[in-house]
């Protein structure tokens, strides 16, 4: 009699939580480094409030992959 054996799934990198959470803090930090440049090269105030802003939620994207890592 053949017995069923399950399917092994291989669990990429991709697949893995975290992966989607560190991609958005990337993207994130990508523009806030870009609004740091522009706050730079026009002296204005408003990029660089805009760039911490991004740079906390940047951060916060880091916490929640972190957070998803030890489940």
């Amino acid at each position: 009699m053949l017995r069923h054996r399950p399917h092994r799934v291989a669990r990429g990198v991709l697949l893995h939580p975290a992966f989607g959470w560190l991609a958005l803090a990337a993207l994130y930090l990508a523009g806030a480094v870009l609004n740091l440049l522009l706050a730079i090269s026009t002296a204005r105030m408003w990029p660089l409030v805009l760039a911490v802003s991004l740079m906390v939620v940047s951060g916060l994207c880091v916490t929640a992959a972190a957070r998803s890592l030890r489940r």
